[in-house]
């Protein structure tokens, strides 16, 4: 399909503002794990910095772009929430606190992510209608998120290559599905070393930066060819950092000159594919 301007692609900058939320959980059973201060440093550098060296490149090259953010961050950094949706980006669901557990049952999953929109709404007055999990949800669980839960789309990791109707067990919903492949498309798979607890467990070695932007390029250009689309896991504790905030940037560059590609939030690309596919003219 086409998408505005004659775009071949459409693309979204997604970030997942994590915060210490990972080595949080992880810690949690180590000896001593509290005096752990490491691991956690690095994703509160995120919350602290990273984030807002993210937003100024942003704002140097106009793009606008989707944060999924888990609710706890959003209650415990309401300020950089505030600031994120004051220059136009999207927040979308990303969990309670970043673990894996939903909860075993149907009921149990809602409540759980029920709990996140009402805290979304206390502090920025808004659900998220983007929904990028972080552990396994039941097949109920997801029909039930992409009907009555409201959600409009979903973005994760296993997610093919173009945009269409999410699936569950093989039925589509009326949400969309907006890929994001973490192998191709994740900052953290390709550009971070091992810290301790293991964030990512096995990843062996950081590439050189230079390779990682390359792989990025490639990637879009690749959308751009087959006609496909997606989404980035970018992490402001990593491309916020000096050194890949220059990598960073100069994907930015690359985006915004690029003609072929629409970059926009991942909101804007799943109410213009539905409009799309629904023969309307006017988005949600």
């Amino acid at each position: 399909m086409r998408w505005p301007n004659g775009a071949k692609s459409a693309f979204a900058l997604g970030f997942d503002l994590d915060g210490d939320t990972i080595w949080r959980n992880k810690t949690k059973t180590l000896p001593k794990g509290s005096g752990y201060i490491k691991g956690p440093s690095i994703g509160q550098y995120g919350t602290k910095k990273g984030a807002l060296r993210v937003l100024e490149i942003l704002d140097e090259f106009s793009l606008k772009s989707t944060w999924f953010i888990p609710a706890n961050i959003v209650m415990e950094h309401p300020g950089l929430v505030e600031t994120i949706l004051d220059r136009g980006h999207e927040i979308g669901h990303h969990g309670l606190d970043h673990t894996g557990e939903y909860g075993a049952t149907f009921q149990e999953q809602r409540e759980r992510i029920e709990r996140c929109q009402e805290i979304f709404e206390k502090y920025t007055g808004r659900r998220a209608l983007g929904f990028r999990p972080t552990g396994a949800l039941l097949p109920e669980t997801e029909r039930w998120i992409y009907s009555e839960g409201g959600f409009v789309y979903s973005s994760a990791g296993i997610s093919g290559e173009a945009c269409g109707w999410y699936e569950v067990e093989g039925e589509p919903t009326g949400a969309v599905n907006i890929p994001c492949r973490d192998e191709q498309m994740d900052d953290y798979v390709q550009t971070v070393f091992h810290s301790y607890p293991a964030v990512l467990v096995g990843m062996p070695r950081i590439a050189p930066y230079e390779n990682a932007y390359s792989n990025w390029a490639r990637e879009v250009e690749g959308m751009v060819r087959m006609g496909n689309s997606g989404s980035t896991a970018f992490h402001p504790q990593i491309a916020g950092t000096p050194g890949r905030a220059v990598i960073f940037s100069s994907f930015c560059e690359y985006l915004a000159s690029n003609r072929d590609v629409w970059c926009a939030t991942c909101l804007e690309i799943a109410d213009y594919y539905k409009a799309a596919m629904e023969g309307n003219d006017d988005a949600h």
